[in-house]
């Protein structure tokens, strides 16, 4: 908090600051726990009102930049970051035109750059913190000192430094580390090897960045010798940020099991930190502590691991929670609808897996004797509980077709600031988005797109969303096969069969790189050379020519895929319907024989 201010002769000025004065002098007496008190003291002295993000701030003097100072803290502890940026920016724009005090300007400067990191705008931070070091006359070198420099320079310069330069000298450094390591700048920073946690959990981030997660999990599994950082002393909890960090570090290395346990144990430490400090305050949180939770951000990470796990209902579960906080995240809606294509797919998967020869049974003997053919997938039925509305969270296709349509709405309003504002576009809690982040974005979503509405129907859209997919340029041979097949698919069922044909034509498959599949990997990716592309091209392309009537024809193509297990089961069956169109009996009892010899 900072409750200096310069004299001044205006008395509207002067009640302001006799006002902002009385109101710290309160919040501090409660030791900082009536927090709604003093925000709201602030918001009637400066006029702002944070129920809807605050837009514009406009501060009239100088001397009033310490009340927007303060609001802008108990906006940035309640995590209202958006709205705390607004108001430093005001009082930053303040400091470059008039003569702000030293002193002031470390704190507004160091607050305005934990905003940024935490709001993931690296390099704004790093801009923002050479203007500091050219603005306050700080030497780069002495700020990052390391190892034995650090504690030589220091004992010199111990008796010269008081307390609140020592203090804004560790919080520079580590900021300055922070948005070095955040901004790619990997190779510009060393971290100080002091053995404190948190230079640790800098320098295993830095190991991290490069892919060097071995030596990162041992920096974060060392022994600290400071002590532990808590959420009640400093508004942080060491354990959750390690927890944390060690889930993502065996997350990356595809360890997805050991990072859901980790992210689980983060969890834990948050609770019981939350906990222990509402027993000591009596349920009623200081200041620092407000928004110290970090449920949201893990519960993200959490359930992206357990998509990975394929536990597509529990990684929805966790999905829901974050998705209340970063409503704006395209990234965040894509994976929630991911999980519920992913609780779709694994209830067809064990359809199948109970269908695969061509007769189910036999009714009737003797010249009586009929087979019943094995029916094919189902139609999607939603289940009329769940689906009384798309609105209501659930994991199925409907919800999945609006979070599709919410992500492809955010991607699109964020293409657009792009053209017009910077060239990153903050994307929180995940990284910033980019031109190429975006596009690639795109193409998952549309991809997914597609294949919701060819699920629920609505063929049209699904032909609508494959056509987009297939426009966009340097397009994955992965994607641009499914684009063509998704295009085929809904042509054939709106009746445009000779749409659908051209679609698979064979010389596309000519164009199509190995790599592209190869590098793919999912328990559930099975086209994973182009053996099997061409196998489920060749085989599609029989279905449609079948539709068509070309019988011939089709069965000249089954013939090039049949024995491929990806597409084994489906050519059974195609195989079957066509000699039964073409009259031959005595074929499709053969292969009824030798498919299902028990029921023969």
């Amino acid at each position: 908090m900072d409750s200096e201010f310069l004299e001044d002769d205006s008395d509207n000025i002067a009640e302001i600051k006799a006002a902002h004065d009385r109101a710290v002098n309160e919040f501090y007496k409660s030791d900082l726990k009536k927090c709604d008190q003093f925000k709201k003291a602030l918001s009637s002295l400066t006029g702002l009102n944070d129920t809807q993000p605050i837009q514009n701030v406009e501060i009239s003097s100088i001397e009033l930049c310490p009340l927007y100072y303060n609001y802008a803290v108990v906006l940035y502890h309640q995590k209202k970051l958006n709205s705390a940026l607004k108001i430093m920016n005001a009082i930053l724009h303040h400091a470059q035109v008039d003569n702000m005090s030293n002193k002031f300007l470390e704190k507004a400067g160091l607050l305005t750059v934990c905003i940024l990191l935490d709001t993931n705008q690296a390099k704004k931070a790093d801009n923002l913190l050479e203007t500091l070091q050219n603005r306050l006359n700080l030497n780069n070198d002495d700020i990052l000192m390391v190892e034995e420099d650090v504690l030589e320079s220091e004992q010199k310069k111990q008796e010269e430094l008081d307390e609140d330069q020592e203090t804004f000298r560790r919080q520079f450094r580590l900021a300055l580390i922070r948005s070095k390591l955040n901004s790619g700048k990997l190779n510009a920073v060393v971290v100080p090897q002091d053995e404190t946690s948190s230079y640790a959990i800098l320098k295993a981030h830095q190991f991290y960045l490069l892919n060097d997660f071995q030596m990162s999990a041992k920096e974060l599994s060392k022994p600290f010798k400071n002590e532990p950082i808590t959420l009640q002393n400093y508004g942080e909890e060491q354990n959750v940020c390690v927890a944390n960090n060690m889930g993502l570090i065996h997350f990356n290395v595809k360890h997805y099991s050991l990072a859901v346990r980790f992210f689980q144990q983060a969890l834990q430490f948050d609770h019981k930190a939350l906990e222990n400090v509402r027993k000591e305050n009596n349920n009623q949180l200081p200041l620092h502590c407000l928004g110290a939770t970090r449920r949201s951000e893990i519960l993200y990470n959490l359930g992206i691991a357990l998509l990975y796990l394929q536990r597509p209902k529990d990684a929805f579960d966790c999905l829901l929670v974050p998705l209340n906080v970063y409503h704006k995240n395209p990234r965040l809606w894509l994976r929630v609808a991911e999980s519920c294509i992913m609780v779709h797919r694994q209830h067809l998967k064990e359809q199948e897996s109970q269908n695969k020869n061509i007769v189910s049974s036999v009714i009737g003997s003797g010249m009586h004797r009929k087979y019943i053919i094995t029916p094919s997938q189902q139609k999607y039925t939603p289940d009329e509980i769940q689906s009384s509305s798309s609105a209501i969270p659930s994991p199925n296709l409907e919800f999945a077709s609006l979070c599709l349509r919410n992500a492809l709405t955010l991607v699109e309003h964020c293409r657009q600031l792009l053209t017009t504002v910077d060239e990153e576009v903050t994307c929180n809690p995940s990284k910033p988005l980019t031109k190429t982040s975006i596009e690639k974005l795109q193409l998952h979503i549309l991809t997914a797109s597609s294949y919701v509405a060819l699920c629920l129907g609505d063929y049209t859209l699904a032909l609508y969303h494959a056509r987009e997919l297939l426009k966009i340029e340097n397009l994955p041979d992965t994607h641009k096969m499914m684009g063509f097949l998704y295009a085929a698919e809904s042509c054939i069922m709106l009746d445009r069969v000779p749409e659908a044909i051209a679609y698979l034509d064979p010389k596309i498959l000519m164009e199509l790189k190995s790599t592209d599949f190869e590098t793919v990997s999912s328990p559930d990716w099975n086209i994973n050379t182009l053996e099997a592309v061409n196998a489920v091209y060749t085989y599609n392309l029989a279905v449609s020519l079948a539709i068509y009537g070309d019988y011939e024809l089709a069965k000249t193509r089954i013939v090039l895929c049949r024995h491929h297990p990806v597409v084994a089961v489906q050519t059974k069956m195609l195989e079957l319907y066509l000699e039964m169109q073409s009259g031959n009996i005595e074929n499709c009892k053969k292969k009824i024989a030798i498919d299902t010899p028990q029921y023969f």
